[in-house]
């Protein structure tokens, strides 16, 4: 049986409540997009509705087993939960997450913040494509891998 974790302490630093707030906001948001309530994830997990709702409200941290858990059960990247509360993932990443989908995961930014971001980076990966890099050479050939710039110029 999985527990609720430990209970949060009322003398918490405020990074740790903002980290189980973060952490609570990428639960509920992946029950969402799996139709699920709080009793299916508690039923998958051995636990009670009640310790699903206290980590989603940020009363309580999971232990990292019960995240890692958590991760398999709804599907998730390794590290997707875990990583945000400071846990290493069980298995390593098989692959890269895109950086779409890391803003889309950060629990620093809020939604306006994170599409800026988007737009910005689609900006800036269209405006690079083929576009040539200093040195003369296109993005993505490493025009200056080996060599070193000599001289202050080379700045």
């Amino acid at each position: 049986m999985v527990h609720g974790g430990a209970k949060a302490d009322s003398g918490g630093s405020q990074s740790d409540v903002e980290r189980r707030l973060g952490f609570g906001r990428l639960l509920a948001s992946a029950l969402k997009a799996r139709g699920m309530k709080q009793d299916d994830l508690a039923g998958q997990l051995g636990t009670t509705q009640s310790s699903v709702s206290g980590w989603i409200n940020g009363r309580y941290e999971p232990s990292a087993a019960t995240v890692f858990t958590m991760e398999v059960s709804l599907g998730l990247d390794p590290g997707s939960l875990s990583r945000p509360l400071g846990y290493l993932p069980v298995e390593p990443v098989s692959h890269p997450v895109s950086v779409e989908v890391a803003i889309a995961q950060s629990t620093r930014l809020g939604e306006d913040e994170k599409a800026a971001m988007s737009a910005l980076y689609h900006v800036l990966a269209r405006s690079s494509e083929g576009a040539p890099r200093p040195g003369g050479e296109p993005a993505g050939r490493g025009a200056s891998r080996g060599r070193r710039r000599s001289g202050a110029g080379g700045l």
